[in-house]
């Protein structure tokens, strides 16, 4: 429900600088004398027919009854922009098969759907008992199970998160473009981070508040009035405060670049672009319960950076030249910085370094970001990596050696962390 429109809003405004508590200042204004919880139970039933039957087909529709606001033929970018985001969510929670999400506010499971078709355990949330029966019976009538053997794992709850949560835990938690619908959103943080153990991730999309004067700003009114749904999204930095606030870090910051890239708006390593869309995509972990909010360092700007390595597997010390070493590691954090990660080497993110060194500690090899860490790990999270290196190509005696680097700015091993060494025989 709500307002499809990506919210546009001016440079310089985002920040609130006065934190959670001037929500005047952090959240668009709602309209008085409206009963939004009623509103939200209720919102099925005051949908136009086509709208009513989108529930069951969203993300797809028949574009003969697109909204007058996105003109020329072809899908519009607002659903364009959901089939990206369902894609990029995924991909950025990196979790194992069969782990379980949350999906709070998930209208008709849409998004429940798509996390259910990958493999994991979904429970979808919604307040109106109308919108679970329509999750329900959608799902039910999907002709597929995940695969040959298995059935789709997912569940439907009729549930207001702002009273209280789940008497459970998830490994991750998802809010797509719902925590504007809420009236209370420290509450509803509270209880989101009641349902996940410490380092359990938090995924936040959320439209960008949009000036008091702007067609977006008149059109969440006009929503306001007809639905009576809350349309009161956040400012960035606002909504960053009460994250914080409420027990959470955040590891990723991100904006989707949506649709495909002319070749012409490439320059160098650079990709130019006339607008970027006012939407936030937020992905945070749990690192102390609500209440507890204190200055947590990340390794941009890191404190004391030391991590623990365990050997998992068998270490056979002799090697055939050019033989593939394999090896299965444990990698805790055992500092006191958040460690952050990405695709691309950019300064202050987390990556492993690999060298072989001969008898003299001469480097032979040595290679950076393999394999990658997928995600940030908050101080005293563990995670299995493999790694796998060939021996080199001289008969010889060697060391192989692991640290980490925050890229552009240090290694562990020179901040006073231990590294991995092993020795090994070429023969």
């Amino acid at each position: 429900m709500g307002s499809n429109e990506q919210y546009k809003a001016s440079d310089g405004q985002a920040r609130n600088e006065d934190g959670p508590g001037s929500e005047l200042e952090g959240r668009f204004p709602k309209l008085d004398q409206l009963n939004y919880k009623r509103g939200a139970i209720e919102y099925p039933h005051r949908l136009s027919p086509s709208d009513a039957y989108h529930l069951y087909t969203k993300p797809f529709y028949n574009l003969a009854h697109k909204v007058n606001r996105w003109s020329g033929a072809g899908l519009d970018e607002d659903t364009q922009r959901h089939f990206c985001d369902f894609a990029n969510m995924a991909y950025l929670l990196a979790l194992p098969a069969g782990a379980s999400i949350l999906d709070v506010g998930c209208g008709s499971g849409w998004l429940t759907e798509f996390f259910a078709r990958l493999g994991y355990r979904v429970t979808g949330l919604d307040i109106s008992p109308e919108m679970i029966r329509v999750a329900e019976d959608r799902l039910g009538k999907l002709p597929f199970a995940l695969d040959h053997e298995s059935p789709l794992r997912y569940e439907f709850l009729a549930h207001d998160i702002e009273v209280a949560p789940l008497a459970r835990t998830f490994d991750a938690i998802v809010c797509y473009d719902s925590l504007h619908h809420f009236e209370d959103a420290t509450s509803v943080l509270r209880h989101i981070n009641s349902m996940l153990d410490p380092g359990g991730q938090l995924f936040i999309a959320e439209g960008e508040r949009p000036p008091e004067e702007s067609d977006s700003a008149a059109e969440l009114r006009e929503v306001m009035k007809e639905y009576e749904t809350l349309e009161a999204p956040f400012s960035k930095g606002y909504l960053i405060d009460l994250l914080q606030q409420q027990g959470f870090v955040l590891t990723g910051d991100y904006a989707s670049v949506i649709g495909f890239v002319d070749r012409e708006n490439i320059s160098g390593n650079s990709v130019q672009f006339v607008e970027m869309p006012a939407f936030n995509y937020l992905l945070c972990q749990k690192i102390s319960n609500p209440g507890n909010a204190q200055a947590i360092l990340d390794s941009r700007n890191p404190g004391q950076l030391r991590a623990d390595w365990t050997l998992l597997s068998e270490w056979p010390r002799k090697f055939s030249i050019a033989e593939k070493i394999e090896l299965v590691i444990s990698l805790r954090n055992t500092g006191d910085t958040v460690w952050l990660v990405s695709k691309a080497p950019m300064a202050g993110r987390v990556r492993v370094g690999l060298k072989i060194l001969d008898d003299r500690k001469q480097v032979v090899h040595e290679v950076h970001g393999l394999p990658r860490l997928q995600l940030a790990m908050v101080p005293n999270a563990a995670t299995v990596l493999n790694v796998s290196c060939n021996a080199p190509t001289s008969k010889g005696r060697y060391t192989l050696k692991l640290d980490l680097l925050s890229q552009d700015i240090c290694w562990f091993e020179d901040r006073g962390s231990t590294t991995l060494e092993l020795d090994f025989e070429v023969d």
